[in-house]
């Protein structure tokens, strides 16, 4: 590098620096942002497929296959506003060891659960009910402890154990009667 090379290089990082160029302003978050799905591994896609469709009235948006993953099945399944993404687990892939118990499943890491919103979860798991569709935890209104907030929320399992919720919109407690 010639010295001269070597001086505008200098001067041009004091000018960066000197106008903050060196320093830009934090990336501006995307105007939109807005949920798009949840991805669900099953051990039978085709079961898992037929599953969401009866039980919860899921209607696939596409399915497709990644040829970079051995064929590997995938769908977009929809229900309303909410998309959830079937994926074909590998053969012989090691399953999650399915909760036995509400305090078991919110003892671990990782994916918990789906949540659907509803107008009424109890009339869905009456509904699920009819369809041999068994309650995991059953409807409950919970407080949100140190809120003033209470959700009635109750829960299944979708034929690979994985734990669907349905919540009711989320409202203002009652005063407490004194």
């Amino acid at each position: 590098m010639t010295k001269r090379s070597y001086l505008a290089l200098i001067a041009a990082a004091s000018a960066l620096m000197a106008t903050g160029a060196a320093n830009p302003p934090p990336i501006e978050p995307t105007a939109r942002v807005a949920f798009d799905h949840v991805s669900i591994n099953v051990a039978d896609f085709d079961a898992a497929l037929q599953w969401y469709q009866e039980k919860l009235g899921f209607e696939p948006e596409v399915a497709w296959r990644v040829q970079a993953l051995d064929g590997k099945r995938l769908a977009y399944l929809t229900l309303g506003g909410a998309r959830i993404e079937l994926v074909e687990a590998s053969d012989g892939a090691a399953l999650s060891p399915e909760a036995k118990t509400f305090g078991e499943h919110f003892g671990r890491t990782g994916f918990g659960h789906l949540c659907l919103s509803v107008d009424d979860v109890d009339a869905v798991l009456a509904a699920l009910t009819e369809k041999n569709v068994p309650t995991f935890v059953r409807a409950e209104t919970y407080a949100l402890d140190g809120t003033p907030f209470e959700r009635r929320v109750g829960f299944i399992k979708d034929a690979d154990g994985n734990v669907i919720e349905f919540a009711e919109p989320l409202r203002k407690r009652a005063a407490e009667a004194r």
